[in-house]
């Protein structure tokens, strides 16, 4: 951990333009419709070998009103987890993908029948190597690692089951 800066507005203006320069249609060239229907796919083929639910949310930017009030990867992550309903599974094994994509930040929230089963240590890892992959320009290749490691963990404490219902979109979130 570092020390707490004691000039916060020191560390905003780097932030308020990191995400200003991020619109929606730059990070779009990242993540194409093609890459996201890609991804959109393996979501369901993941979800055929487990009786989880994977969501993805890319999110460009934040509004300057959110970076003024210092909000945080982690809180936009739990946001979109209620918003998405992605705590709202029968098994509670519903699990959310988000990347803030100007901090380069990468959040997964598991609801607690998956994260009882998984050490933080291990989300952390699948973040970092998302993390890693983007580093290099690799960015749909980074977000199929992760789900690639989140569908080993998924299919391992909940085996796909006959009569699994798909319960949210399998679709991936760019905003």
């Amino acid at each position: 951990m570092s020390a707490a800066n004691p000039n916060p507005n020191l560390q905003l203006w780097p932030r308020l333009w990191r995400h200003w320069v991020h619109p929606r249609l730059r990070v779009k060239h990242h993540f194409p419709t093609l890459a996201l229907r890609q991804l959109t796919e393996q979501v369901q083929l993941s979800e055929q070998q487990h009786n989880g639910q994977v969501k993805f949310v890319i999110e460009s930017n934040l509004s300057t009103t959110d970076i003024c009030h210092a909000v945080t990867a982690r809180q936009r992550a739990q946001y979109w987890f209620a918003h998405l309903g992605v705590w709202d599974t029968t098994q509670r094994n519903g699990i959310l993908v988000y990347v803030l994509f100007a901090d380069r930040c990468v959040e997964i929230i598991a609801d607690r029948g998956i994260n009882a089963c998984v050490p933080v240590e291990k989300w952390q890892q699948i973040c970092q190597h998302i993390i890693d992959a983007f580093q290099q320009g690799k960015y749909l290749p980074g977000l199929t690692q992760g789900l690639n490691e989140l569908t080993v963990l998924l299919a391992q404490y909940f085996p796909r089951q006959p009569e699994t219902l798909n319960e949210l979109p399998d679709d991936v979130i760019l905003r």
